[in-house]
């Protein structure tokens, strides 16, 4: 099957603008539907512990400008949608039609869990790259949520919207479960994908990371591809020669697993996964 249901979860912040481009780049691929989410945060679960010198009047003040600001980013999304429709053309759509269409949908709570839950029922996730703007915790926090907890892959958007997207697929490839999962998820885009390149790093490249037999899979399904084996030099990390790799390639999609470590593990010391949203340049597909 394709991708026929995608989900991007909206902010009020300036990469909002490359997760819509990339998701009509999707749609209009696949003739896909687009359901645009921004998820208003409740302020009464936004305020912190609240000790006993406290007053009363001090937290409804608290709660009020929460509103407010709730309120104003919540205008400002649902204006960004609406121009961003205009422009693109693509037709609002509640039920199923053909070809490529869009909804707005709008709920209360906390984002991760409301995307996490509403990605189930999707896709593919196509999400903004984390960056140094003031909702960029929460904008983090919904990219792990989704990618955890939705059982669903995510498109990660770059940080400019893209001219293309999957003319030339690189795939991340060690062998793993995540790994397998994400190429899995990124068939669509393989099959319609001009060149694809697997990467393997390690000299020799693990045995799992048995890249024939990856081969063999991905000509079953009239996916030609040919493998590239490197070594992570001059001291650079697996995420960087990956990067590197793909660039010098001419990729302008990335295909990889996430968080093969645990998340606390990668946390703590770091991981591909994190380097790789710290510094992808090019689309990424993630799955877990």
């Amino acid at each position: 099957m394709g991708i026929k249901v995608v989900l991007t979860p909206l902010y009020g912040v300036p990469s909002d603008e490359s997760a819509l481009a990339t998701a009509v780049a999707v749609a209009r691929k696949f003739a896909a539907h687009v359901d645009v989410m921004h998820v208003r945060a409740d302020p009464r679960t936004m305020i912190p512990y609240i000790g006993e010198g406290m007053s009363g009047a001090l937290i409804e003040e608290m709660i009020t400008s929460a509103e407010q600001q709730a309120d104003e980013r919540s205008r400002r999304v649902r204006a960004a949608f609406d121009d961003w429709r205009a422009k693109t053309g693509l037709p609002l759509a509640e039920a199923a039609g053909e070809g490529p269409s869009c909804n707005w949908v709008e709920t209360v709570g906390r984002p991760d869990a409301s995307v996490a839950r509403r990605g189930r029922l999707a896709d593919l996730v196509v999400v903004s790259r984390p960056e140094a703007e003031a909702a960029v915790t929460t904008v983090a926090e919904t990219l792990e949520a989704a990618l955890l907890e939705s059982g669903t892959p995510l498109l990660v958007a770059a940080s400019r919207p893209a001219d293309t997207i999957g003319s030339h697929v690189a795939i991340a490839w060690n062998g793993g479960l995540e790994s397998a999962r994400a190429v899995a998820a990124a068939l669509p885009f393989l099959a319609g994908a001009e060149a694809t390149t697997i990467v393997t790093v390690g000299s020799p490249a693990p045995p799992e990371a048995d890249a024939p037999a990856l081969e063999a899979y991905l000509a079953r399904h009239g996916v030609k591809a040919q493998t590239r084996n490197v070594e992570a030099e001059g001291g650079k990390s697996v995420g960087e020669t990956l990067l590197a790799t793909a660039t010098e390639a001419g990729a302008d999609l990335m295909v990889m697993g996430a968080y093969t470590h645990s998340r606390l593990r990668e946390l703590v010391f770091g991981g591909v996964t994190r380097e790789v949203l710290a510094a992808a340049d090019m689309l990424v597909i993630m799955a877990h």
